[in-house]
């Protein structure tokens, strides 16, 4: 059985394009942004995007690749 961790994006707010971040670097940005991370972390499961003062963060979501039999 294989799976995929999620991979989780930001977008400054003085850049237009968004970018990948790694796990550990959102949680210590979210960290300094929030109390409790988890809730933060549950919208961006629901599909909601989390916005601090200098960004916003999401997962980034990836195409699932078709099977074929």
């Amino acid at each position: 059985m294989m799976f995929s961790m999620p991979q989780y994006e930001v977008r400054f707010h003085d850049r237009t394009q968004w970018e990948e971040i790694s796990e550990i670097e959102l949680m210590h940005r979210l960290y300094e942004s929030y109390d409790r991370v988890t809730p933060a972390i549950q919208q961006m499961i629901e599909g909601e995007q989390v916005l601090t003062t200098d960004a916003i963060y999401r997962i980034k979501y990836r195409k699932k690749a078709k099977i074929s039999r």
